[in-house]
């Protein structure tokens, strides 16, 4: 059983283990690998979202842990993104260090945001984090200490040689739920803060400027879907699976707006519905669901990955969702499959 084996790993050591990363893979001053374009200038990330891991329920564990083994030794992508509600378990490190081995024995870079159940199980996201950044391959940051939320971060992308930015992946806390829980009015679901999208609008515009003016092709990760999602339910070019509500939360804060006018975000990629994987573009900014992971949670859709390949120097990407039944189902081209 996969499971079974998480005690023995535990006693290898971590230092010798992010030498090696740093060895095989390239890794910045922190240790943190460095993402890069490959030769033939295309770049691919596996996001996975709500895999509700608990590792003491052996089974669906293990069935989990295969579905992600099985897709990352298919696809051998550049980068993981774990999209939130990832290890729903009390017993928390053992959750975060068997949920992210799959990437680790494949030598995968990877990065999280969090959803709105992470933190309930006796660790903050903070505390979580903390954990988290001593993993190996791990790209995710705590972010900004004086702005809501944990895991508000920028991973660049560069060149084949590494030495030039030529994309951007915005990840963000997208929070939980509301504190006033009396108040209809307010839903149930918390909003990407103000001055979380103040520092967006201004880490994107100091890319902007040091990109002579150009905004760089850039994607946004997090959990709970924005409200704009529920403005392409109904476009024709819309396609995947639209079997439940938009989860959103009821007050809009502002983020879409944001990356409209920043011009750089070409997508936007959640998880938190179970029953929805679909992709719509709404002002050339596709708003796409990932696909469930999870077996610990509701959701009658096939369990699998959303697959994202970026091309170096050009405001374009591809994507679909990606079973063991199915591959390469759903697959749409942006800004192409999109066009009215």
């Amino acid at each position: 059983m996969i499971l079974d084996s998480i005690k023995s790993v535990c006693k290898i050591s971590y230092s010798l283990i992010i030498l090696f990363c740093m060895f095989t893979t390239g890794a910045d001053g922190q240790g943190a690998p460095i993402l890069k374009f490959n030769s033939s200038g295309k770049f691919k990330i596996v996001q996975f979202t709500d895999t509700h891991l608990k590792e003491y329920k052996k089974s669906q564990s293990d069935s989990v842990l295969m579905i992600m083994t099985k897709i990352l030794k298919k696809e051998k992508p550049d980068l993981v993104i774990l999209t939130g509600d990832i290890a729903t378990s009390e017993n928390v490190k053992a959750a975060w260090f068997a949920i992210t081995k799959p990437m680790v024995d494949a030598g995968i870079p990877w990065a999280v945001v969090f959803g709105n159940h992470d933190h309930e199980h006796g660790f903050t996201n903070k505390q979580i984090m903390d954990y988290i950044e001593t993993l190996p391959f791990n790209c995710s940051q705590s972010g900004p200490e004086n702005i809501s939320g944990s895991g508000n971060y920028v991973l660049k992308i560069k060149n084949i040689d590494g030495k030039q930015v030529k994309a951007l992946l915005y990840c963000l806390d997208s929070n939980a739920y509301t504190t006033e829980k009396d108040n209809d009015e307010l839903g149930e679901y918390d909003w990407i803060k103000f001055d979380q999208i103040s520092w967006y609008r201004e880490e994107s515009r100091q890319f902007t400027n040091e990109n002579e003016g150009n905004p760089y092709p850039a994607l946004a990760f997090f959990h709970i879907p924005l409200p704009e999602y529920k403005e392409v339910v109904d476009f024709k070019t819309t396609i995947g699976d639209k079997d439940e509500g938009v989860s959103s939360p009821k007050i809009n804060s502002g983020m879409y707006c944001a990356m409209l006018e920043s011009r750089d975000i070409m997508g936007v990629f959640a998880g938190h519905d179970h029953n929805n994987n679909y992709i719509g573009c709404l002002n050339n900014i596709c708003l796409a669901y990932g696909c469930k992971t999870g077996l610990d949670s509701y959701g009658r859709l096939e369990k699998g990955a959303r697959v994202i390949v970026l091309y170096e120097g050009e405001r374009k990407f591809d994507t679909w969702i990606e079973t063991l039944s199915s591959p390469e189902k759903y697959f749409v081209s942006y800004p192409d499959s999109f066009k009215k």
